[in-house]
């Protein structure tokens, strides 16, 4: 403790910051700091003291008020309601992570329900991804993201296999242009190894021209090395997500959206349920999967042990017309690279990568923000996104879209998964960022492993992991095509011009096990207005076929979560809304 205060003066001189370390190891730092980054650094720099396990601020910033999220709505109109279910386990949750240990444990006979705040699956840091399914060369040795990392990964081939969703395993290639920077190389490729990559090598400049010809296609005529990473993968994270619940509901998990979680009850050191914005559900477990939320759960539960400092990321997505430069996920580096990163204090090292659908991505940045919804992209950081590929030619008018969303960091910068130490039956999943995505599969795992050491785990007899692979009418031939419009006439009509998305794809989405219940959860699902209009031309069209299917006036359609309404009165008295 002594050396714990000590080292917090030697950092941060004439700062009055005090610190208390408890029998865990879990290190609270209280007292005002001047601003958010140095609030940031201070829990950083404890986090790697000796003997801590992770750092809890209740520190405040001078002239700053910092948010706080306010549940009392929402927990007195729950209270009210009352014990409305009792459930084996309680998910908080519908990320990536929520869905992917929803359908892990679906094969137990368990009563399983699934709580999500927004409306949809897919909404938060798993919304606002890129996709990459790392292999496990850039994160720490001996960290639980490292380990989660690599078995994560190789098992995406196993759940793209079973769920139908699309991995494509393009493969990752780092060239530099100058001898000098060799050593990163070296250096990458030994934290590689010992995290176990599969098939990493470095390679001289004539396999890495032969691994990616858009190197030569593109004038790199420099390279002198480079990292070959073939474990690298990419997939539609949301897509992923959507396929998890829905195998996991066709399996008996349910979910409820729109659901906040207010309160979670707890005595004697034991769980006992939640209290929710639709009524108190009883639960012998609950599991933490709250993204940014996920320290505020735990603490509700009775277990403060980490803080999430949101890293907001922006990313900008360009129109198919820009037809991506590499096959594989492909970065040159140069000095001037290196050195612009190391004078970059908000650099992630992102830069220019594709979506499976063939839509480059620029960015993402990474700036430490103090509002866990603060969803802005400011002209600094779409420039910093847009910057990284300023070589190839790309304009802002290139741009379709730009969005903005935060990882959930702590500070150890790893990840938190555990049975909680002092309330039993609930289980941390928390601090889940990037490697999140690609650790999925893994973290699934671990935690059916933490649950089968509380409680006997029975097989449901009836388990079935398959998926079937949902229609894409835009990638059929015109054979298969016409075949299908003759079936159903209504896969010939086309509602996005943009996707050639069809309204029998749109009908398939509404008669799936987890329907979408917005213009955006269709949107996820079916790719309808994420093309170069974003909806200009189709989201009307799209309003009326949910409004028809839904049995609702189109004035009830949200864009979003509750309260995002796109109509909110009919400017024609009498009018009907016609069919699509």
């Amino acid at each position: 403790m002594e050396s714990c205060q000590l080292a917090l003066q030697e950092r941060f001189p004439g700062l009055q910051l005090e610190c208390r370390l408890d029998e865990r190891g879990i290190l609270t730092l209280s007292g005002q700091c001047e601003s958010w980054e140095q609030l940031v650094s201070a829990g950083h720099a404890m986090a790697k003291q000796p003997g801590i396990k992770n750092v809890v601020s209740e520190m405040t910033v001078k002239g700053m008020e910092l948010p706080r999220t306010d549940y009392s709505a929402h927990k007195q109109a729950g209270e009210a309601i009352g014990v409305i279910e009792k459930v084996d386990v309680l998910i908080i949750g519908a990320g990536i992570s929520g869905c992917g240990i929803a359908r892990e444990l679906a094969k137990y006979d368990l009563n399983i329900l699934v709580a999500e705040k927004t409306e949809d699956v897919a909404t938060g840091a798993t919304r606002a991804n890129n996709g990459n399914i790392h292999p496990g060369h850039a994160v720490k040795p001996g960290t639980l993201k490292a380990r989660l990392n690599i078995k994560g990964n190789r098992l995406y081939t196993k759940w793209a296999e079973e769920l139908g969703f699309e991995l494509q395993r393009c493969g990752g290639i780092g060239a530099v242009t100058d001898g000098r920077l060799i050593p990163l190389l070296e250096e990458a490729y030994d934290t590689a190894l010992q995290n176990g990559v599969d098939g990493v090598e470095i390679v001289d400049a004539k396999r890495a021209y032969a691994l990616e010809p858009g190197f030569a296609r593109n004038g790199e005529d420099k390279i002198v090395a480079a990292l070959w990473l073939p474990s690298t993968g990419l997939v539609e994270p949301y897509k992923v997500a959507v396929a998890l619940a829905g195998n996991a509901a066709e399996n008996g998990v349910r979910f409820w959206f729109n659901c906040t979680v207010a309160d979670i009850l707890h005595d004697n050191g034991i769980v006992q349920g939640a209290v929710t914005s639709k009524g108190i559900v009883l639960a012998d477990t609950i599991i933490n999967c709250a993204g940014l939320y996920a320290d505020e759960i735990s603490a509700m539960a009775g277990d403060k042990s980490y803080t999430i400092h949101p890293r907001k990321g922006v990313i900008a997505i360009l129109d198919q017309n820009r037809v991506p430069y590499y096959g594989s996920l492909a970065e040159v580096i140069d000095m001037e690279t290196v050195i612009a990163a190391k004078n970059n204090p908000n650099s992630k090292g992102g830069g220019m990568c594709r979506t499976p659908e063939r839509n480059i991505l620029m960015g993402p940045s990474a700036v430490e923000v103090p509002d866990k919804e603060d969803k802005s992209t400011t002209p600094e950081e779409l420039a910093y996104a847009m910057g990284r590929g300023e070589r190839s030619g790309i304009a802002y008018g290139d741009i379709i879209r730009f969005f903005a969303g935060s990882r959930p960091a702590e500070f150890t910068e790893d990840f938190v998964i555990e049975m909680s130490e002092v309330t039993k039956g609930f289980i941390n999943v928390g601090g889940i960022q990037s490697p999140g995505l690609a650790a999925a599969p893994a973290i699934a795992e671990m935690v059916e492993g933490i649950l089968a050491e509380s409680k006997a785990l029975v097989p449901r007899k009836n388990y079935n992991p398959l998926r079937r692979r949902e229609i894409a009418f835009r990638h059929l031939s015109r054979e298969e095509q016409d075949a299908l419009i003759r079936k159903d006439p209504r896969y010939g009509r086309i509602i996005c011009r943009c996707e050639c998305v069809t309204e029998g794809e749109i009908l398939d989405a509404l008669a799936s096990p987890v329907p979408p219940g917005s213009l955006d959860a269709v949107k996820r699902r079916t790719r309808a207005g994420m093309g170069r209009c974003q909806g200009g031309f189709c989201q009307c069209r799209v309003l009326e076929i949910l409004a028809r299917e839904l049995g609702c006036d189109p004035t009830e359609i949200n864009l979003a979560g509750e309260g995002s309404n796109v109509l909110l009165a009919g400017s024609r008295p009498g009018k009907q809304v016609r069919d699509a």
